[in-house]
């Protein structure tokens, strides 16, 4: 199978696009085909061999007659939309010169409209008509193409169609023009506000420089950051963006990683170390080495994944499609039964043909039919769900997908890696107890025989106490390996070791808790205490299991650690179930039974490369510190920019936020619509047409910014 990328445009809106999206999917080449009407992207799965772009335009061309443009996907520095293109300005141009002539006869001949023998009738109705077909004639076309071929024949095109044929036939010329005017108009406003829509969510999460400092020697040279090369030195000044990923070349620096990490604290970068791209120098200005190209810098690479993001749909995206399907050709049925049923039944009751009674029911049935139109629903759902992909982006959450949006809101087992995900993996106190000596000897004997240690355990105690002692008076150090140390310091033979040191020596001391890492110290022969070492719990960890517990999600750590620490830090969490000691197969064995057991989604975090399998095996895998590894990038579902688990509550809160805005749209579109609908059916009221029209198109383009308005929410974790 082969993934091939497109971009397309063309498409007049998200029906048409769902149209030729279904049929592709029924072509004999292809695995899968998607259509992103919002991102004028098309990805398509082939089965084996490859169709050319003239084969896809000529399958779409079977269920669409709009003027479609396909061009292989390449990459974009720009991604925003262009707002007003050549199609958009004839079709302004074409609104104007219909509203005009219809202004104009509606002004003075309109009077005559009931007088066919004036020759002023004519000249009237002629006006109408030029006016009609200056702005229908594209939709006319449609229509009877879709007719002929028999293909989308109960469309939003049909319904417009008729609807203004329906208008002429009974001598509402007015309205009749109205109707596909402000039809064109609304889609007009739709195309407007989507891409509107669009570069308002792109400048929210694209923060990537637009130039670059190139340095040549004693020259600086400013150029495009697409012309930027590995290995190029670049500087950077204070408050610029970084333009690309690069290594640290001079002194230390200060950048602030928020537009990557969503981690508003600034992180002190020494020399040597890497700098991502999108992060802003906070002090001094500085040099880097580039290790990227513009293309693959990791804001580019968190851009695309968002844009590529809404290729995934979700289950309301689904429920949209089938509802669209069958909604139609309904509300067709039932025009044409409000339209021939209430007249035919009054008529007999009065025992008298009524063309006024017809006349009437019929401009109801016309006006039901415009108010019908689905794209309201059609556009914002998905729009809704891209906005919450994006709001995650913005806040170091990526996101690949509404469907993962969808099983987010889903989950009720979380599952856990420890050491890395929990944990920091970098050791801290739990206990010291000091016996015959002081306090205060007890650490300075301790940090200076390990601040000699080559042993990491050494490393964490010198860090832990940190006292910044004079090392020169250590003699005789030495190094025994697998049990500890010893020296000479201050006139004072000291051992420090674990319980295999203090046997070899034949100190007697009492054995401590298995399972944590035990440091024992013993001056001239006389055993002075010990400290245990173990894991140390990342800050908000207990804040993310807490939540999860809150709403009913059941927690599980997966771990290769040993028993007694494991579970020592699932007791101080809180985590439900626990298991220790396990090899790499046998955390894939637990996870699959974990997931066969249960009823719902289940979650899994891990802190990247190590634990992609268990990523890919989860129903929504988490890979947590991603930024630049790309096998996390690969293969997880949500990618976590950084080490705070509190990301993973951020992503259920925006899954949740998503999910609600996307119900909001519906239900609001359904409940006007439906209002609109039983408004109409009542002959004393007459709805005019051109409401309707309004009420379709206008509630379209508002849903489309209250869908987007979701990118500016605030994710409250407190």
């Amino acid at each position: 199978m082969e993934k091939v990328s497109y971009e397309i445009k063309g498409f007049d809106c998200a029906s048409c696009a769902l149209n030729a999206e279904k049929h592709l999917n029924t072509c004999k080449d292809i695995e899968t085909a998607q259509i992103d009407f919002i991102n004028s992207k098309m990805v398509i799965i082939y089965k084996d061999k490859q169709m050319s772009i003239e084969q896809l335009k000529k399958e779409i061309k079977k269920v669409e007659e709009d003027e479609i443009t396909i061009e292989p996907y390449k990459f974009k520095s720009n991604q925003r939309a262009k707002i007003f293109d050549k199609e958009l300005i004839i079709f302004i141009i074409r609104a104007i010169v219909s509203a005009v002539i219809l202004i104009v006869t509606f002004f003075t001949l309109n009077k005559f409209r009931t007088n066919y023998a004036d020759y002023r009738f004519w000249i009237m109705l002629s006006l109408y008509i030029i006016s009609y077909l200056v702005i229908a004639y594209d939709y006319i076309f449609k229509f009877f193409t879709n007719i002929i071929r028999m293909r989308n024949i109960f469309d939003e095109i049909t319904l417009m169609v008729i609807a203004s044929v329906g208008a002429f036939a009974i001598g509402e010329y007015p309205e009749g023009i109205l109707v596909i005017l402000l039809s064109q108009v609304g889609e007009m406003f739709e195309h407007v506000s989507v891409n509107k829509s669009k570069n308002i969510i792109v400048d929210a999460i694209d923060m990537r420089a637009k130039t670059a400092t190139l340095v040549k020697g004693d020259k600086l040279e400013t150029l495009n950051v697409e012309d930027i090369k590995i290995g190029d030195e670049l500087l950077v000044k204070v408050g610029e963006v970084f333009p690309v990923d690069g290594y640290l070349l001079d002194h230390d620096c200060v950048v602030d990683e928020s537009n990557i990490t969503g981690e508003f604290a600034p992180r002190n970068v020494s020399e040597g170390q890497q700098i991502y791209s999108g992060s802003t120098l906070k002090v001094n200005a500085i040099k880097i080495k580039a290790s990227s190209t513009y293309e693959d810098s990791t804001t580019s690479k968190i851009l695309n994944l968002v844009i590529d993001s809404s290729q995934k749909k979700s289950k309301a995206d689904a429920l949209v499609s089938k509802f669209a399907k069958i909604y139609t050709p309904i509300v067709c049925l039932l025009a044409i039964v409000i339209a021939v049923f209430p007249p035919l039944i009054i008529s007999f009751i009065n025992g008298v043909f009524t063309w006024a009674v017809w006349e009437e029911y019929i401009y109801i049935a016309l006006t039901f039919l415009v108010i019908s139109c689905p794209c309201s629903i059609v556009i914002s759902v998905p729009l809704s769900f891209f906005t919450g992909i994006a709001l995650g982006g913005k806040r170091g959450i990526v996101i690949k997908g509404g469907n993962y949006l969808d099983k987010i809101n889903d989950i009720k087992t979380m599952v856990f890696d420890k050491t890395g995900t929990l944990t920091t993996g970098k050791f801290s106190i739990v206990d010291e107890h000091n016996e015959n000596i002081e306090l205060e000897k007890f650490r300075e004997y301790l940090y200076v025989g390990e601040s000699l240690s080559t042993h990491p355990i050494g490393e964490a105690i010198k860090n832990i106490y940190n006292l910044n002692l004079n090392l020169q008076n250590v003699t005789n150090f030495n190094e025994i390996s697998g049990k500890g140390l010893s020296f000479d310091y201050k006139n004072k033979h000291i051992f420090i070791g674990n319980d295999k040191l203090l046997d070899k020596e034949n100190i007697p001391y009492k054995k401590q808790k298995i399972g944590l890492t035990i440091v024992h110290l013993v001056v001239d022969g006389v055993y002075s205490g010990y400290i245990s070492l173990d894991d140390t719990l990342k800050t908000n960890s207990k804040k993310m299991i807490s939540y999860l517990k809150n709403r009913g999600i059941k927690t599980v750590i997966l771990s290769g650690g040993n028993k007694e620490s494991v579970e020592r830090s699932a007791n101080l969490l809180g985590v439900d179930e626990v298991y220790s000691n396990l090899l790499p197969q046998d955390k894939i064995d637990h996870l699959e039974k974990i997931i066969k057991d249960s009823d719902h989604a289940v979650g899994y975090v891990g802190d990247g490369i190590n634990d992609s399998p268990s990523i890919i095996l989860s129903d929504v895998g988490f890979a947590m510190g991603a930024a630049g590894s790309d096998s996390s990038v690969e293969n997880a579902d949500v990618v976590l920019m950084n080490d705070d688990p509190i990301k993973v509550v951020e992503s259920m809160k925006i899954a949740k936020y998503t999910r609600n805005r996307a119900l909001a749209c519906i239900f609001i579109s359904i409940f006007i619509k439906i209002t609109i609908m039983i408004l109409s059916l009542i002959p004393s009221i007459t709805l005019p047409m051109w409401v309707a029209v309004f009420a379709d198109s206008g509630l379209a383009v508002l849903l489309i910014f209250y869908a987007v308005l979701l990118i500016n929410k605030k994710v409250d974790v407190s």
